[in-house]
């Protein structure tokens, strides 16, 4: 009996250290081609500037809108807003490097500030001289940026919980995540499972139940893309050595700007636009707070927040 025990024990730990073996050397990460035969259409283009392949997608005719996905996110964060917008406007939307499809970029040296003059280079490529342009969470400081250095050719500027200062003590993750969050890097390493996507985005919704099983499939293929979770730790100490001056660059802003505004998001506080919203001094912005929406404001109320971007835009 006690024999049996005891081999019935070691034979769960081979088969489990075995798999943690083939997680750990990447056999369960998904390739390129099958990423890109489930998350490309025909509307997708690769564009390669200064030797990184750019994912693009363009929607609709008339007046171009740019925007840009956030941290850990793709193009396909706007997805909700494209399907309203693209009636009345072209819209330009990207990945960019180390996030979606986009890369890899030579030497696997990721950055904001490789990823903006990418962002300049690929916009300059699709030749639209004129343009809005909008972002949410990092992707906001690529626009932001984009409209302090090109004011020329920037119409109207959208953010979304812009990260534009240190924000305080932030609330801890709940402890199932952090269990999860521990497992996945010092375990796997390379690879996140579902249940650590189902998680992350719990964590980040203001609303659980606006959550999709589509959605947390998408965040779980792509950011297991092969590599995907080491070129995002670098992307993120690069960061925080960057010397770019955000504040000075939100100063420079002249066109009129809309901020949206999330009121449960465990990235920036709800109050913390009162740190943002000064910055701007050489123009007029709009606010529109959202008390009861997370961090991804544009995923979990679409319609919502889209409806108050178009009302910008369209306003003289």
């Amino acid at each position: 009996m006690k024999q049996g025990l005891v081999i019935g024990l070691v034979l769960i730990c081979v088969v489990l250290g075995g798999w943690i073996l083939a997680v750990r050397s990447g056999a369960f990460n998904p390739s390129d081609e099958a990423l890109r035969a489930r998350y490309t259409d025909e509307r997708s283009r690769f564009i390669t500037i200064d030797d990184v392949p750019m994912h693009v997608v363009e929607d609709g005719e008339g007046p171009v809108l740019v925007l840009i996905h956030g941290h850990l996110g793709s193009n396909r964060q706007w997805d909700g807003w494209v399907e309203d917008l693209k009636r009345d406007y072209r819209i330009v939307r990207f990945d960019y490097p180390p996030f979606g499809l986009s890369g890899p970029i030579p030497g696997d040296q990721y950055s904001s500030s490789l990823a903006y003059p990418l962002v300049e280079g690929l916009l300059d490529e699709l030749g639209h001289e004129n343009f809005h342009i909008g972002g949410t969470s990092s992707g906001s400081i690529l626009a932001l940026r984009y409209a302090a250095d090109h004011p020329e050719r920037v119409g109207k500027l959208l953010l979304s919980t812009v990260p534009a200062y240190t924000p305080g003590d932030r609330l801890p993750p709940p402890w199932g995540f952090r269990v999860m969050m521990w497992i996945s890097d010092t375990v796997f390493e390379v690879w996140r499972p579902q249940l650590y996507w189902r998680l992350f985005m719990e964590n980040i919704f203001g609303n659980d139940d606006r959550i999709t099983v589509a959605k947390v499939r998408e965040y779980t293929d792509l950011n297991n893309r092969m590599g995907s979770i080491s070129n995002v730790r670098n992307f993120i100490i690069a960061n925080s050595q960057s010397t770019f001056d955000l504040k000075e660059a939100a100063a420079r802003i002249s066109m009129p700007t809309l901020i949206q505004w999330a009121g449960k998001s465990p990235v920036l506080t709800a109050d913390g636009l009162n740190n943002v919203a000064p910055l701007f001094t050489g123009t007029d912005v709009k606010i529109i707070r959202y008390p009861t929406l997370g961090h991804k404001l544009m995923m979990e109320d679409p319609q919502t927040t889209v409806a108050d971007a178009r009302a910008f835009l369209e306003a003289p």
